[in-house]
């Protein structure tokens, strides 16, 4: 599975974030400069299905339309990035989430893989030998304590592929944790227009009201290691409220998705009792 790029004028420019990750959907499109993209094959690893394929169908966004797929030439030459300058909050844990999934293996070892820096310091890699982890989109979680103290940070995400087959791997749905808390981005809940998600943080119940969504829509709420715990499918979804017990779940962080119409709508909710 290749990928191939029709777009070659990705803006090789900064945002200069002030507040949190911006844009760690990467909605704001490519080239929009909200992270500084670079490829040396393909002019930057930000993706959709007009830009570059799919890649036979497994490469492809997990929420919205534009992701970030490292790989997909199986040449050494290939190596990508996306980075920001991101304000982390003074804390005494933060952690640096990415959702990743790995495609096509390569030749299965370690020197295909995807690193996460932190002012040009290596805090965590996934490679080849994680395939079967990451199979699918699964949540990645990257220690960076030492980095919460209520400054400017640049958060880099660099992939390298080792060239002796094709190795591809996604990345999407970015954002940082600091004590417990999601530090929610600039456009992180454009994705979910017509619908709200409330209160979060959660205490006893999660509602969501909708209001220009309809429609058929499945709702779930998953922890973040993957387990669902919630669902319910709606036949009509319109003016609707629902409303999830919360009571019994662990503090932490939940991912709320709404998959509707071949898209998938996620919002992150802390559960705090």
């Amino acid at each position: 599975m290749m990928k191939h790029i029709t777009l070659f004028t990705a803006l090789a420019v900064s945002f200069g974030a002030t507040a949190q990750i911006t844009d760690g959907s990467f909605e704001a499109g490519i080239g929009a400069g909200t992270w500084t993209e670079a490829s040396v094959n393909f002019g930057t690893p930000l993706c959709n299905a007009a830009a570059c394929g799919t890649g036979g169908g497994a490469a492809v966004p997990r929420t919205g339309e534009v992701f970030a797929w490292f790989g997909g030439l199986g040449d050494a030459s290939e190596m990508a990035s996306v980075d920001q300058s991101a304000f982390i909050p003074s804390g005494t844990t933060a952690n640096l989430l990415v959702y990743v999934k790995i495609p096509a293996s390569g030749d299965g070892t370690a020197n295909n893989y995807l690193k996460a820096f932190v002012d040009g310091n290596e805090v965590g890699a996934v490679t080849a030998v994680d395939s079967a982890t990451y199979a699918d989109y699964t949540l990645w979680s990257v220690q960076i304590d030492s980095y919460a103290d209520g400054s400017n940070h640049n958060i880099k995400l660099e992939g390298k592929e080792n060239g002796t087959a094709v190795f591809n791997i996604l990345a999407d749905d970015i954002a940082l944790e600091v004590d417990g808390s999601v530090v929610a981005g600039l456009f992180e809940n454009e994705a979910l227009s017509g619908v709200q998600v409330y209160p979060n943080p959660a205490n006893e119940s999660i509602t969501l009201s909708f209001t220009a969504m309809s429609g058929m829509a499945e709702i779930t709420i998953q922890d973040v290691t993957g387990k669902v715990v919630a669902r319910n499918a709606l036949s009509e979804v319109n003016r609707r409220t629902v409303e999830f017990d919360a009571s019994a779940l662990s503090n932490g962080l939940y991912m709320v998705s709404i998959q509707q119409q071949g898209k998938r709508f996620t919002e992150r909710v802390l559960v705090q009792h």
